[in-house]
């Protein structure tokens, strides 16, 4: 019966010569089909044993045509008809002509596959289930969310709240709803949560940043919701990598010296020990230079910027300028209507502080960082081993603390043994990095008791030698803690020449520390200014008024070598 039956397919008569298996259709009334992809469809040269036989041949073919390239074909049975209609193996070009439309009818419209396929054979494009599906896959038509897709919005949603940016996606015109996915697994988000950054979204994904709240919703938080908000931008701000995660832990920190938000925060805690010495027009001019970057809070945000500001308000003696830089920056977001949990933090903090006396506010602040510092990484969403890359926050030195103890207990909660990953380092450069990291906590936890600073800290200085640069900071790493560790011996022994010997020791340390910066300024060593009015003490109580004198001398000679009209140009020689 189907001898003489012909198909025809854009104006191409199939060569004579070549067979095409049809399905089998028995004799009874209802047809008994099979739908074949290209790629399991039987090859043309087997018969299946019910239709052998069975061809279908054409008509002859034009001597003069030029020969064209068997099209593959499907048999595909339409369940609104009853009938088999043919079906083309189209190629990317047919596809993409008829994109829009399929877009427009699948997406827009939001019509079931189906229809979809029913309305494009009536305007003659006919392709397989299959074929849909697997065009839609490249061309990213999807009505429900993937986890993949998930992981790319959470990556983009994260990236655009650590620089203020409230986030919407839509898909298709409509919004998307990553909650409802979460709660339908019975997750949270950050059980999703992947380190580095997002790649682009798919097709038919737009990330968007929605009108405002309303003004209610935009009032500061209260206490409790502070302390929320410092572990959401601790969260999403680790999660945004400062430096790639192979980086091994303590050099994080150590890229952190070149950044400018580094810079501010150091300009203006000098600013705060100059106000604290009287150098008032000096001081003044270091603070201006703080402050035109202090914005950076939000144009380069990172989890090292926010834990150095906390720190640094925590040590500045001079409540006016903690004051400033909090209405500055909750200032900043609403003049230039930064959104996202940085800037609800900064407005949290100020009406924090402008309605409570300035002690509740400092105990506040303290038991926040305290508490960030404590958290348990795993139960908290944070990424692993976040808490030990910032260790080194905490020690950087400072010429003024306004209160020891407090931040000395900080400083104890350190586990030095989290910096380890592996094995450590060959590179002379790194494990001078985590040797000089070591004797700063060990030295800071034991009140520089321990035998191991002695050894240590000539290691340290014994590695500089094979360092071609910047090895001026573990140098004072090193010089400092010899320093303290024979002012220890200095305190605690009785006999007089051993006492004697041992303070000789703890001056020569810092002699050496102080004639580094003598007869000129660098602002990412003012700490150093905090060394000489260390000396004078030193030499005063072990009674050597002469050389206490001479020092108090060297250290106003040093405050005058400050320009009173700083401005911050190239590193300091820390980078």
């Amino acid at each position: 019966m189907h001898s003489d039956f012909t198909f025809t397919v854009n104006n191409y008569v199939p060569d004579p010569n070549t067979k095409v298996v049809i399905p089998y259709r028995s004799s009874v009334s209802t047809p008994v089909m099979q739908t074949f992809s290209p790629e399991l469809s039987p090859p043309a040269t087997e018969s299946s044993p019910s239709d052998s036989g069975s061809s279908i041949s054409g008509g002859r073919r034009d001597s003069e045509s030029t020969k064209h390239t068997a099209i593959h074909m499907q048999t595909v049975f339409s369940s609104q008809t009853g009938e088999a209609h043919p079906s083309q193996q189209h190629s990317a070009q047919v596809w993409e002509t008829h994109k829009a439309e399929i877009r427009r009818l699948y997406l827009e419209e939001n019509r079931p596959l189906k229809e979809v396929m029913a309305i494009m054979r009536q305007k003659g494009f006919r392709a397989t289930v299959r074929m849909y599906k697997s065009r839609f896959d490249k061309w990213g038509f999807s009505k429900n969310n993937s986890k993949k897709e998930v992981i790319a919005m959470l990556q983009v949603q994260r990236q655009r709240s650590a620089v203020g940016k409230r986030t919407a996606f839509h898909r298709n015109g409509k919004e998307v709803a990553i909650d409802a996915y979460l709660k339908r697994k019975g997750i949270s988000q950050y059980d999703l949560v992947e380190p580095g950054l997002a790649e682009h979204l798919p097709e038919n994904l737009r990330a968007l940043t929605p009108p405002p709240e309303s003004p209610k919703m935009l009032q500061p938080p209260g206490s409790l919701s502070v302390q929320e908000l410092i572990l959401q931008c601790a969260r999403d701000l680790a999660w945004n990598w400062y430096c790639p995660p192979d980086t091994p832990l303590v050099a994080c920190a150590t890229h952190y010296r070149g950044d400018e938000l580094r810079c501010a925060i150091t300009d203006i805690t000098n600013a705060d020990w100059l106000f604290s010495v009287g150098q008032f027009e000096r001081g003044g001019a270091m603070c201006e230079q703080g402050f035109k970057s202090l914005h950076l809070m939000f144009k380069k945000p990172s989890i090292y910027g926010l834990v150095h500001l906390l720190i640094t308000v925590l040590d500045a003696s001079n409540k006016g300028i903690v004051k400033e830089i909090w209405r500055y920056l909750a200032a900043y977001a609403a003049t230039v209507r930064v959104d996202g949990p940085l800037a609800r933090l900064f407005q949290g903090i100020w009406k924090f502080l402008t309605t409570h006396d300035y002690e509740e506010y400092w105990d506040f602040i303290f038991e926040c960082t305290e508490k960030l510092l404590l958290i348990e990484e795993t139960h908290s969403g944070l990424p692993s081993d976040t808490l030990a890359r910032l260790y080194p926050i905490l020690f950087i030195p400072r010429a003024y603390q306004y209160k020891t103890e407090p931040y000395r207990r900080l400083q104890s909660r350190c586990d030095y043994s989290k910096l380890i990953q592996g094995p450590m380092p060959t590179a002379v450069e790194e494990r001078t990095i985590f040797q000089s990291t070591e004797l700063l906590i060990l030295g800071n936890q034991t009140l520089w008791r321990d035998d191991r600073i002695f050894d240590l800290a000539n290691q340290v200085l014994e590695n500089t030698k094979s360092i071609a640069y910047n090895t001026e900071f573990f140098v004072y790493i090193a010089l400092t803690s010899l320093s303290h560790y024979h002012r220890h011996q200095f305190l605690i022994q009785d006999d007089p020449i051993a006492k004697a010997s041992s303070h000789q020791l703890s001056v020569h340390y810092l002699e050496i520390i102080v004639s580094v910066m003598e007869g000129k300024w660098d602002p990412d060593m003012g700490y150093l200014l905090g060394e000489l009015e260390r000396l004078e003490h030193w030499y005063r109580e072990a009674g050597d008024d002469e050389k206490a004198d001479a020092a108090h001398i060297r250290w106003k000679n040093a405050l005058e070598a400050i320009p009173k009209d700083f401005v911050r140009g190239q590193k300091g020689i820390l980078h």
